[in-house]
């Protein structure tokens, strides 16, 4: 295409649907150029025709530049590859149109948005070049335009830059009384554009060129803020400052199999999708704002996936010996059914390991033995009142 176009690309694998591919954008088609510098003293055109790699073109190629009216100012390419146009035969306005190119045995090119300068007389004077073009942005995007003599002074009101535009034009700025201009944030380019800049003083002639950087326009932005518990999207569509959009706003964000999914927005500035409208993954893409009486302006955004919601019910997880995870008694803790251990084999266990330790002093171990000798008397005592 003539200029870069996204959209949505389709890949088509053999034997299989069609797989639709969000954001893509198709580049414009690379076209020749064709370069006009006006001589500042005699006004004269120097012409250049340059090919898409940038090289020139052969002589006697024949480059044809909007003119005056409908008639169009023809000129033929010399060995330097380069033509002229006498400041005489120039209009008397600055003059934007389609250009040709005809090289030698070949069909014409176009050029789209070649602009004639108007002519002027030799005798009046330049304007005095820049040392800059500066350009600041406001919270809404508009670009503020404030050109600068070399001692740092401003141009006086009624000035006119000209800064680069988009697809080859240019964008004209005219100062006030403060020194600057605006351009609204709708009428810059897509991205930053590199190129010259000049400034015209009321009654000259304009300027040398300088550098410049045209900004990139300002673009609104969706803001997608879902709920982790029931799912449901709060959307909330915000101009380049940060402010909300006026209810009536209709957003549309990717839904499922390229449907969009369409939230008309509130007196609070938002608007909600439930859950059940989602898709089931993220599908990111393009969304677009429409605000009412005014046109739709694309934003890139992702929706999310729908939330699905914990099953109720989790069962007991079992442990690592094959036991259910529950309480299980210590070892060793005795229980009211648990075998009656022999008291005499108890106390014997017992004396011989006393035995077998050494007694140490003030620790209470000889009143032990005997408190146990007198256990063990009482017990061969009842054993004896039973044999009776």
């Amino acid at each position: 295409p003539d200029v870069e176009t996204p959209g949505t690309g389709k890949i088509t694998e053999p034997g299989k649907p069609a797989v639709e591919v969000p954001n893509v954008t198709t580049p414009a088609k690379v076209t020749p150029t064709v370069e006009l510098e006006q001589d500042p003293k005699t006004g004269d055109i120097t012409v250049t025709p340059k090919k898409p790699d940038g090289s020139i073109y052969p002589p006697g190629t024949v480059v044809e530049i909007p003119g005056k009216g409908d008639k169009p100012i023809t000129v033929t390419i010399g060995e330097d590859g380069k033509g002229k146009v006498p400041n005489s035969e120039l209009p008397d306005g600055k003059v934007t149109k389609p250009g040709k190119i005809t090289e030698p045995g070949k069909s014409a090119v176009e050029v789209p948005n070649v602009t004639t300068p108007a002519k002027f007389t030799p005798t009046t004077p330049t304007t005095e070049t820049p040392g800059e073009i500066e350009i600041t942005r406001k919270p809404n995007g508009d670009a503020i335009v404030t050109p600068k003599k070399p001692d740092g002074t401003t141009y006086p009101s009624g000035s006119k830059v000209e800064i680069p535009g988009e697809n080859g034009t240019t964008i004209t700025v005219i100062i006030g009384d403060n020194g600057s201009g605006e351009v609204p944030n709708d009428k810059l380019p897509k991205g930053d554009l590199p190129g010259k800049g000049t400034v015209t003083e009321p009654n000259k002639k304009p300027s040398q060129p300088v550098d410049v950087t045209t900004p990139a326009r300002k673009t609104p932005t969706i803001e997608l803020d879902q709920d982790p518990k029931t799912g449901d999207v709060t959307v909330t569509p915000k101009r380049p400052d940060g402010t909300t959009y006026p209810p009536g706003t209709t957003v549309e964000i990717p839904g499922k199999d390229g449907n969009p999914i369409i939230v008309t927005i509130d007196k609070e500035g938002k608007g909600k999708v439930p859950n059940s409208e989602l898709p089931d993954g993220k599908v990111p893409g393009t969304g677009k704002i429409t605000e009412p009486g005014k046109a739709t302006v694309e934003v890139p955004v992702e929706t999310p996936a729908k939330v699905t919601p914990a099953t109720p019910g989790t069962p007991v997880k079992p442990d690592t010996n094959g036991g259910s995870g529950q309480d299980t008694p210590a070892p060793g803790t005795p229980t009211p059914n648990a075998d009656q251990v022999d008291t005499k084999t108890t106390v014997d266990n017992g004396a011989k390991s006393n035995d077998s330790q050494n007694v140490l002093p003030n620790t209470g171990t000889e009143s032990n033995a005997a408190l146990a000798s007198l256990g063990l008397l009482g017990l061969l005592s009842g054993f004896g009142i039973v044999a009776r």
